[in-house]
């Protein structure tokens, strides 16, 4: 009998692949040839929402399959199988699969709202007992920062929610024409009266020197228009006496003034009609309003506020102004939210230490910088001012720029200036440098000691009501067309007649339950809550 010959080579590939096999199937130590070693253990696997903007380029795949999420399952704890959850329906997308059962293990939602009915209907996890046994990079995180327990705990004591931290810088700013001020002998106004006189000049006077009648001292629509409601502290819950009630005198002196800019034709009288701000933005690109607001948080606010007027405008000069005193004092015009909270964990994820690992990672130095900034020499190098920036700006858009959604636990306050829109603007190019001073001026505004932020928070950390108390809410919310009609109505239709049928629509839709649930929650919360005190730790010096 001829005997098989079994070749060398075949005999060490036969033991590599019983010590594979070995290895795939037991990730305990083992002894090979008299060593122990330790075979890789295999990631867990996890399911992760993650929202879908179609703005994924066609070249790097798609939503749940592409670069980053290749990197992340490459370099981070799990093996994530990303879900996509439409940006514009996130909300009903998220409730059919939390209904269904199949809701992903973590899901990253911006929607307090949400976040707060998914705790009330015990569909997510409480992490307390799970972030002190097993997490590494949110346990520091949150030693650093008390304030995210605050922000993150709800009314049964627990913490059920993770989130990410910024620095407190001015967000919106009130621009101010200051050409036209020059032109017509003016000061930038210290309060609402001056105001009033300033737009009034800006309407009347020809600022713009076109000969015609054709321009507007302020905006009246989108966040102008919010805005002087700020200047007034018109943000419906205000404490008076210690306790958190309805700012009814607020609001009345607040559409007053409206109707005033209104009545004295110094703004658009189609106001209404622009219901996202658009034509008044039109209209300011345009150099044709003095007085309107803008922001200076994101790179994309340069081009938006800024570049399209200078480039319609190229003598237009433009200044970053504290909002005018009222008789409710002087506030600041608005601010990020510092404490952003925006991941839960699914209740019935079946590996919370999977799902407590890949939020560690995410919230890490080493996915954030990462993540914002692309692979060192690859898609970035180090700037005159220490910054990664883009080695090319249109491939840095294409393969980078898009996956924000993947940043939801970069706490941009560990990352330090370079994450700052000032370190992506050039000051060799006037125009950025133009843009520069205007964040400084609109951060001095916003951040000095003499101005005060309006509200008792951020909307999103003030307490979601029950669902009975939801339509409540929603009928009162007509009380805006009331204020508008009078606004618009001149003397048919007075600010006094609108507040008597607000009052009226109020009382019988029964508003003061509303009053009890905000008056018993501030009552009891106001020491824990994290409230604008709390804010105003993050500012950036």
């Amino acid at each position: 009998m001829k005997m098989k010959i079994v070749k060398p080579a075949l005999v060490a590939g036969a033991i590599a692949c019983t010590a594979i096999a070995a290895a795939c199937s037991n990730s305990a130590p083992e002894e090979v040839g008299g060593v122990e070693t330790s075979a890789p253990k295999e990631k867990p696997s996890l399911s992760i929402s993650i929202y879908d903007r179609g703005n994924v380029p066609q070249e790097m795949g798609t939503i749940d399959n592409n670069r980053w999420t290749k990197w992340l399952n490459e370099n981070g704890p799990v093996n994530g199988k990303y879900v996509p959850i439409p940006r514009g329906e996130a909300v009903q997308k998220l409730n059919l699969l939390f209904a269904s059962g199949d809701a992903p293990d973590v899901v990253f939602e911006f929607d307090t709202r949400f976040r707060d009915q998914m705790y009330q209907q015990k569909m997510i996890m409480p992490v307390d007992e799970l972030i002190e046994k097993s997490s590494t990079e949110y346990k520091q995180l949150l030693q650093k920062y008390p304030e995210i327990k605050k922000a993150a705990t709800k009314p049964d004591g627990n913490m059920y929610e993770f989130g990410r931290v910024s620095p407190l810088v001015g967000f919106q700013a009130l621009f101010i024409r200051q050409d036209w001020l020059d032109k017509l002998g003016l000061q930038a106004p210290q309060t609402t009266e001056e105001l009033f006189e300033v737009a009034k000049a800006f309407t009347e006077q020809d600022p713009d020197g076109n000969g015609v009648k054709d321009t507007f001292g302020i905006a009246l629509s989108g966040e102008t228009g919010g805005t002087i409601n700020t200047m007034f502290r018109n943000v419906t819950w205000v404490v008076e006496d210690g306790k958190l009630v309805r700012g009814w005198k607020q609001e009345n002196a607040a559409n007053a003034f409206k109707k005033r800019l209104y009545d004295a034709g110094l703004v658009d009288k189609d106001f209404l009609a622009d219901k996202n701000g658009q034509k008044a933005q039109q209209d300011w690109n345009n150099g044709k309003i003095g007085i309107f607001v803008g922001r200076t948080i994101d790179l994309v606010n340069f081009n938006q506020y800024y570049e399209q007027l200078k480039n319609n405008v190229p003598t237009a000069e433009v200044k970053a102004i504290k909002l005018p005193e009222s008789e409710f004092g002087r506030f600041v015009i608005g601010v990020n939210n510092p404490v952003q909270m925006t991941t839960i964990i699914n209740a019935k994820t079946k590996d919370p230490e999977a799902a407590m690992a890949y939020i560690d990672f995410m919230a890490s130095r080493t996915a954030g910088e990462m993540l914002r900034f692309g692979q060192e020499g690859v898609d970035s190098v180090k700037g005159s001012n220490g910054c990664l920036q883009p080695i090319d700006a249109e491939k840095f858009n294409k393969e980078v720029s898009w996956n924000i959604d993947f940043q939801l636990l970069l706490s941009r306050v560990e990352l330090g200036a370079c994450t700052d829109i000032q370190s992506q603007l050039d000051p060799s190019k006037p125009l950025e440098q133009d843009f520069l001073r205007l964040i400084k001026e609109n951060n001095e505004a916003n951040l000095s000691a003499d101005v005060e932020y309006a509200p008792i928070t951020y909307g999103e950390h003030m307490p979601t009501l029950p669902e009975e108390l939801n339509m409540i809410n929603s009928n009162v919310s007509k009380i805006a067309d009331l204020y508008n009609k009078a606004i618009v109505s001149g003397p048919s239709y007075t600010i006094e007649q609108a507040f008597n049928e607000a009052q009226d629509l109020w009382n019988k839709s029964g508003g003061d339950k509303l009053e009890a649930f905000y008056s018993d929650w501030y009552g009891n919360n106001s020491e824990k809550a994290f409230l604008a005190k709390d804010m105003w730790k993050f500012v950036k010096n």
